[in-house]
């Protein structure tokens, strides 16, 4: 009489036959891709309030001592007011958030975040006619996923003001 103490072909192809299966549906139910956009996109949320947070604070505290603050910021006349969803492009609009860094922000954020991309600059800009004291930080990189819809982002655009 024989002895067996494995298992046979047939038997390891069929579990991993039903591993593959488990994966794929594991796979589909999560949209990898559309999790990993949230999280670029939430990321980009995050920078464009922090941006502004720290815009804020030194407008707040060291604008008050400049004649005219925006312009110490490198953003009078920079003809922001286009820097909105309905522009569809902020490419041109405003400064780039690192020349404004360089001036003045260090002391109110350690370090200037750049979009998940590595490559994309948020921008920052005045409203230079319908509110010279808005201050807009605006990224144009928003990725459409169910969490972040079209309708609510157009062209991508997503601008925070103070």
């Amino acid at each position: 009489m024989r002895n067996n103490k494995g298992f046979s072909l047939i038997e390891i192809i069929i579990v991993i036959a039903i591993v593959g299966i488990i994966i794929a549906i594991t796979i589909v139910t999560f949209k990898p891709a559309e999790i990993l956009a949230n999280s670029r996109n939430s990321k980009r949320v995050a920078d464009v309030a922090a941006l502004n947070t720290a815009l804020g604070h030194w407008l707040s505290r060291e604008g008050s001592r400049e004649s005219d603050p925006y312009s110490t910021l490198g953003l009078r006349g920079t003809g922001v007011t286009s820097l909105t969803p309905s522009d569809g492009d902020i490419t041109d609009e405003g400064v780039d958030a690192t020349t404004v860094s360089e001036l003045s922000l260090p002391a109110y954020i350690q370090i200037i975040p750049r979009d998940p991309d590595g490559n994309t600059e948020y921008r920052i800009g005045v409203d230079d006619t319908t509110n010279p004291q808005h201050v807009l930080v605006c990224s144009d990189q928003i990725e459409y996923t169910s969490t972040y819809p079209e309708e609510a982002y157009p062209d991508h655009i997503f601008c925070q003001s103070n």
